[in-house]
């Protein structure tokens, strides 16, 4: 398997029987859900990104994020993962730590090891016990749901 889910070069086997075969990497082991390897987006421990992440894969922040994340699918934020940004997806779990308004279409969950300051809008909120939260938290659907039974 090549960089960003490509078939790419395969490296081959060695000469040396003794010598083990090269294996790919695991996935991120967090909480939740298997994510599907082939289809997640992982932003590494010692990697940094400074903008705008827009995904239609799963996204796990292991590293760095500022400014903000957008993913059609679900968001992970790993224990070491650092985000200063407006987070959305599908389901946002969170194992390390957020600066900023997190929404979500099924649900946030805090993690034991999980930090949010800032708002929460998502149907259901989950908050394990040690972890920390400040902010508001909003369970009455997104923007335009509320509007349109409003207008009814």
């Amino acid at each position: 398997m090549g960089l960003f889910g490509k078939p790419g070069d395969v490296k081959p086997a060695s000469s040396n029987p003794h010598e083990p075969p090269v294996r790919p990497a695991p996935a991120p082991s967090l909480p939740g859900a298997p994510l599907d390897p082939l289809k997640t987006c992982v932003i590494g421990p010692k990697t940094v990104i400074k903008g705008e992440l827009r995904s239609e894969e799963d996204v796990v922040v292991e590293g760095s994020v500022e400014g903000k994340i957008h993913s059609s699918r679900d968001v992970r934020i790993g224990q070491g993962g650092q985000v200063k940004a407006t987070v959305e997806g599908q389901t946002v779990v969170v194992s390390g730590e957020i600066i900023g308004d997190c929404s979500a279409v099924v649900r946030v969950e805090l993690q034991s090891s999980g930090r949010l300051t800032g708002n929460i809008r998502a149907p259901k909120i989950i908050i394990a016990e040690g972890a920390m939260f400040k902010g508001n938290s909003d369970m009455s659907g997104r923007k335009d749901e509320r509007k349109d039974k409003a207008a009814v």
